[in-house]
C-alpha cells in the first residue's frame, strides 16, 4: 500500500484502540477512507483542469453527469490508483477539448445521447476484477444506471428547451465518455477471455 496512506491507516488503528470502531470493521473503514480520498483528489483535479482550460463550470457539469452514472454502470477500470488518476486527467482534458472545439448541434447531442444510451443499456452494469458484482447488485446497479441515464436525458431535453447549449454539450460528451468506458471494458473482457 502506498506510504501516503500510512497516516490514515494509523488513524484507523487509533479508532480501533479507542473502541470507536470494531477490529473486524477496520478494513472496511480503511477502504472507505482511501476511496473517499481518491474521489476528492479526482474532483479537485477536475476543477483544476477546468480552471486551466477556462472551463470550470463545464468541468463541474461533466463531473456531476459522469460520476453518478459511472458509479453504477462500471466499465473499464485501470489496474492501479496511479493509472486511474492519469486516465482521469486524460479523460477530463479530452472531454473539455471536445466541448470546446467540436461544432455541436442539438441533433448531434441527441444522436450522441441515443448512441450512448444503447451502449449503456446493453452493457451496464459491467463488473471489473477490482469490483465484482453479485446477482442482487447486478439487478440494483442496472436499475440505477437506467434511472440516472433517463434522468440525464430529460435534463438534456429541458436544457434544449431553455437554450442552454453549453450544458447540453457537457452532458452529451459525458454520456459518450461513459459509453466509451463500457466499450473499452467489454473489449478488455473479451481479450482476457481469449488469453
Amino acid at each position: 500500500m502506498p506510504t501516503y496512506f500510512h497516516f490514515w491507516d494509523k488513524s484507523i488503528d487509533q479508532l480501533v484502540e479507542n473502541n470507536i470502531i470494531k477490529e473486524e470493521d477496520k478494513e472496511l473503514y480503511s477502504y472507505g477512507l482511501h476511496q473517499g480520498l481518491v474521489i476528492i483528489a479526482n474532483v479537485v483535479t477536475t476543477v483544476i483542469i477546468g480552471f486551466i482550460f477556462g472551463m470550470v463550470w463545464q468541468s463541474i457539469v461533466f463531473m456531476a453527469t459522469y460520476l453518478p452514472l459511472r458509479s453504477y454502470a462500471g466499465g473499464y477500470h485501470a489496474k492501479t490508483q496511479v493509472q486511474c488518476y492519469v486516465l482521469s486527467i486524460v479523460l477530463t482534458s479530452s472531454i473539455l477539448l471536445a466541448i470546446k472545439f467540436i461544432p455541436w448541434t442539438d441533433f448531434i447531442c441527441l444522436s450522441a445521447a441515443i448512441f450512448a444510451g444503447i451502449i449503456i443499456f446493453a452493457f451496464a452494469p459491467m463488473e471489473d476484477h477490482n469490483k465484482p458484482l453479485d446477482q442482487r447488485e447486478i439487478v440494483v446497479y442496472k436499475r440505477w444506471t437506467r434511472v440516472i441515464f433517463t434522468g440525464e436525458l430529460f435534463v438534456m431535453l429541458l436544457v434544449i428547451e431553455l437554450g442552454l447549449n453549453q450544458i447540453l454539450y457537457c452532458i452529451s460528451v459525458s454520456l459518450l465518455a461513459m459509453a466509451s468506458m463500457l466499450l473499452i471494458g467489454r473489449a478488455k473482457q473479451l481479450h482476457d477471455a481469449r488469453c
